[in-house]
């Protein structure tokens, strides 16, 4: 293990409460400015990008193989953040954490916490500590900005979990950069897609989708809670810090847990 993985956490002048390190795609526009927008004071986040291989949009059968096969630059992007010694790390990345069941992830996690040598909150373990923090309302509406192959696998891990996925919408958006284009009316439009009666709470993957900040007003034109990969992935990783600050604006679960 290397000295920048061995780094004991520290404050900094401007960070007197906690640093969190960021993994975002490098065609990620999105997690960034979310994870500003929701951080509290004394709290810093530092950023870094990983390489990620483009996937295919006109061929399904290439795109599903890739859900499974494709890697990035992952510990490459995290040797690059880690020597600032950070409290916290988070990935902003969230199809390859939803690959296979709950025990895969959770193995997953552990592997990346011994090689950061401190607590890495992937997006799918994010998602379920948000919906475990509220009362793990069971039947799910799930919107991906995917194609169905990775909707398939979205569902299959929820299921894996013990929740009952029972609507999905895909956005079908191509390509990872398009994703962060979408229009909020969009947006909005797919949620009502997702609306009916037997659904208990919303669920929303793909770090890139711009949801973070229109999360309250969904959550109160539908009346159910919507446990958002960006807004779940920090705030448990703001739990994970010490960080214990209710924040407003992004909806219940960063409000009130």
């Amino acid at each position: 293990m290397g000295a920048a993985r061995t780094d004991a956490p520290t404050t900094d002048t401007l960070a007197p409460r906690a640093k969190i390190a960021v993994v975002v795609p490098a065609t990620n526009t999105v997690v960034q400015p979310e994870y500003d927008a929701m951080r509290p004071a004394g709290v810093t986040n530092h950023v870094t990008r990983m390489f990620l291989p483009p996937r295919p949009y006109d061929d399904m059968n290439g795109y599903k193989k890739a859900l499974h096969t494709e890697e990035g630059k992952l510990r490459e992007a995290l040797d690059l953040v880690l020597p600032c010694e950070p409290h916290v790390v988070a990935h902003g990345h969230s199809i390859h954490s939803f690959r296979g069941d709950i025990e895969r992830a959770k193995e997953e996690t552990r592997r990346l916490e011994d090689y950061c040598g401190r607590p890495f909150i992937t997006p799918s373990i994010g998602v379920i500590k948000g919906l475990e923090a509220m009362g793990r309302p069971r039947r799910l509406g799930v919107l991906t900005p995917y194609w169905p192959p990775a909707g398939e696998m979205v569902v299959a891990f929820f299921r894996s979990a013990g929740y009952e996925p029972v609507r999905v919408v895909n956005m079908q958006a191509a390509g990872p950069t398009e994703v962060a284009k979408t229009p909020l009316d969009r947006i909005f439009k797919a949620f009502e897609e997702l609306d009916v009666p037997q659904i208990e709470a919303y669920v929303q993957v793909g770090t890139a989708l711009p949801v973070a900040g229109v999360t309250g007003q969904i959550e109160k034109k539908h009346g159910k809670p919507l446990v958002g990969v960006n807004a779940a992935t920090y705030w448990a990783a703001l739990r994970a810090a010490g960080i214990e600050d209710k924040i407003s604006g992004f909806g219940v679960l960063l409000a009130s847990h």
